[in-house]
């Protein structure tokens, strides 16, 4: 009886540690998911300045600093392929909160139909009569002197390159970096692109080639001006034109009698009264 006993202990020993072993320990819990960042702009540095701006045109992010500590962050568009923005060290050289470009805008014909969306004044002609429409930059901070600078303007879709050189702001937040930016904070723009030295020689191959555009539209438009006036100018002594002109050579004294405008069933010739003379030609009041 004593065997049989120790006998069922060790069996049901063993058929304990055999459901140990197969059961395996819970796993544990997984990590809570990243937050990813939500809408264009973080700002938690409301009454503190911002001592400096770093901008990653590969990842199109402004990120804000009050000394070490990190105060916000915008997405921001900075230039297209063709029309870089210049990576390097730079500066807030001047900040104009109402500013319009000088360069680029709208085309309008005379009608004040919309012709061209993306105008820039020396590379693309105005239809006669046009009128041209500067673009807003809004909050403008500039960065270099030939106009690179931050302001408003659109970002189609962030994280992705759209302007024309500039960075755009976000319109909401924009008055906010202005107004906590002074002239003279350091802005770090790193990222794939050109350095500013770069930049120049590109944007002065780019200046020409404008220019020579610009001559070639222009001299079009004025051969195609030409075309049509000549197509409705009439020959010489076609009856549709013009009376030939019988004013006499000048230094010639005019025998004929003075221009009038009426038709002669039109003219008022003066009263003959009898008994007074007819007054004379060089008569005057």
């Amino acid at each position: 009886m004593p065997g049989c006993v120790l006998r069922g202990f060790l069996l049901a020993a063993s058929l304990c540690l055999a459901a140990c072993k197969s059961t395996p320990p819970p796993p544990p819990p997984p990590p809570p998911p990243v937050k990813k960042p939500t809408g264009l702009y973080e700002w938690t540095g409301d009454g503190k300045d911002i001592s400096a701006i770093r901008i990653n045109v590969d990842e199109q992010k402004a990120y804000l600093f009050h000394g070490e500590e990190q105060v916000g962050w915008t997405y921001v568009a900075t230039g297209i392929t063709s029309f870089p923005t210049p990576t390097g060290q730079f500066k807030v050289l001047e900040k104009i909160q109402d500013k319009v470009s000088n360069l680029y805008g709208k085309g309008y014909d005379a009608e004040g139909k919309l012709v061209n969306s993306d105008f820039k004044i020396g590379r693309d002609l105005l239809p006669p009569g046009g009128k041209f429409e500067p673009a807003k930059m809004t909050y403008f901070m500039r960065l270099t002197g030939d106009g690179v600078g931050m302001h408003i303007g659109p970002i189609p879709r962030p994280g992705r390159r759209a302007s024309h050189g500039c960075i755009r702001l976000p319109s909401k937040f924009a008055g906010t970096l202005f107004k906590h930016t002074a002239i003279g904070t350091p802005v770090t723009i790193t990222g794939s692109g050109p350095d500013y030295k770069s930049y120049l020689k590109q944007a002065e191959k780019k200046a020409k080639e404008n220019a020579e555009k610009f001559a070639a539209a222009k001299k079009k438009a004025e051969e195609a001006a030409a075309a049509a006036a000549a197509a409705v100018a009439l020959p010489p002594g076609d009856p549709n034109g013009p009376p030939p002109s019988t004013t006499p050579p000048s230094g010639t004294p005019s025998t004929s009698a003075p221009s009038s405008s009426l038709s002669p069933s039109e003219v008022i010739k003066p009263a003959v009264v009898p008994g007074v003379p007819a007054p004379s030609a060089s008569s005057g009041n």
